[in-house]
């Protein structure tokens, strides 16, 4: 079936007006770029709680939201429902990110604690082979930096433990032994995100009967680590897309123009994110990685043919992949769009940001790699005489 829809497309390049068509995809950018301002960040990126109930009951996600706030003492919780299930998302507790944020603290200092005890060590094997006054000046130096580091652990702490006195969280922070402080620091942050968790969950409890539910808790400080790093990571992505596009046509337009349509659905599918409400996290980063992958197979496998192939002119050649292209690309819509379906019905969040980000962003690549990549290739290749 859509092998004959796809016969019966017109050849768009016959007509030459390809500048037309590389409107066509730039219009869609400039649109995509103002919907992506309203893409929401979801707890694996911006810190919180994500709890997951697994429930036939019905529910109304106002009156839920309202409850929950009641409940648990949180503003604007966030509820999603469908027929299978409700997220709930709620702010990260106070306390537990101000802990965490002493935790990283302390963890720092335990990093240099390490690392001077180390240098010190090493100094005193050096000043019994030598006792020179320059080696003693530096063993008391990393001495005592040893000892101000102990005493950052020691107070970081007890920062820690002064804000886990809501948990009712007490540890000793007297001890001089760095592994010691160490396992209590960890111990009380341990204890008091249990405690909150199970607080939480039997308080939902009270409110919605489920079956069965999944708890994620990412803090603040995790959370920008993680988009920090995929941001970096899909940077990184371009930037080896480029070259590696380079060292193929030996030429930077053919390059531009395959980043330019990767970079396009990306923007296509972050739209399409802000404007039906698909939250930006670690699984819809997949998604967009893999579709960064999908859009560079397509719009290289059109230079290829366009620029390297021989038969029929380049028009003929870039309708044909064209049609090639589009029968993959449907194919592909179709089992995404099953798939985002299904998310929803069964409610999976993972499987719905992950579909609903490759879906959109391979029915932007239509346009953007036959309308754009395309008819930039075509005009390249009508610049070198080759039409």
């Amino acid at each position: 079936m859509l092998e004959l829809i796809v016969m019966k497309l017109p050849n768009i390049y016959a007509h030459r007006n390809l500048k037309f068509l590389i409107a066509v995809p730039i219009v869609l950018m400039l649109i995509g770029l103002a919907l992506s301002t309203q893409i929401v960040l979801d707890s694996s990126l911006r810190g919180g709680v994500s709890i997951i109930l697994q429930t036939n009951s019905t529910v109304s996600a106002g009156a839920l939201a309202g409850q929950v706030s009641a409940a648990l003492h949180v503003q604007a919780p966030e509820i999603a429902s469908s027929p299978g299930g409700v997220q709930v998302t709620l702010p990260i507790n106070q306390s537990l990110a101000n802990a965490d944020s002493y935790l990283i603290e302390f963890y720092a200092y335990k990093a240099n604690y390490t690392a001077y005890l180390v240098n010190a060590t090493s100094l005193g094997i050096a000043y019994q082979q030598n006792m020179t006054p320059a080696l003693l000046q530096q063993l008391q130096q990393a001495n005592a930096n040893i000892n101000a580091s102990l005493q950052g652990m020691r107070t970081a702490l007890q920062h820690e433990l002064a804000a886990l006195q809501p948990f009712g969280i007490s540890n000793s922070t007297s001890s001089n032994d760095a592994d010691v402080l160490q396992q209590a620091a960890e111990s009380a942050y341990s204890s008091a995100s249990s405690q909150y968790q199970n607080q939480t969950i039997a308080a939902l409890h009270t409110i919605l009967p489920f079956t069965s539910y999944s708890y994620q808790q990412v803090t603040p400080t995790l959370g920008q680590f993680f988009l920090g790093e995929l941001t970096n990571t899909i940077v990184i992505a371009f930037v080896l897309i480029f070259f590696v596009v380079l060292l193929i046509f030996r030429s930077p337009v053919p390059s531009l123009a395959v980043v330019f349509g990767a970079a396009n659905d990306i923007i296509i599918a972050l739209g399409a994110m802000g404007l039906f409400k698909i939250p930006l996290g670690v699984a819809s980063v997949a998604g967009l990685l893999m579709l960064i992958g999908y859009s560079i197979d397509t719009d290289v496998l059109t230079a290829i043919r366009i620029l390297r192939r021989g038969e029929g002119t380049p028009e003929d050649r870039a309708y044909s992949a064209m049609r090639t292209g589009v029968t993959m690309t449907a194919t592909a819509i179709v089992s995404f769009g099953v798939l985002f379906v299904v998310s929803v019905v069964a409610y999976v969040p993972t499987y719905y940001e992950i579909a609903g980000v490759v879906l959109f962003g391979l029915i932007g690549d239509v346009f953007t790699t036959w309308l754009g990549n395309a008819s930039m290739i075509l005009l390249y290749k009508k610049r070198k005489g080759g039409l």
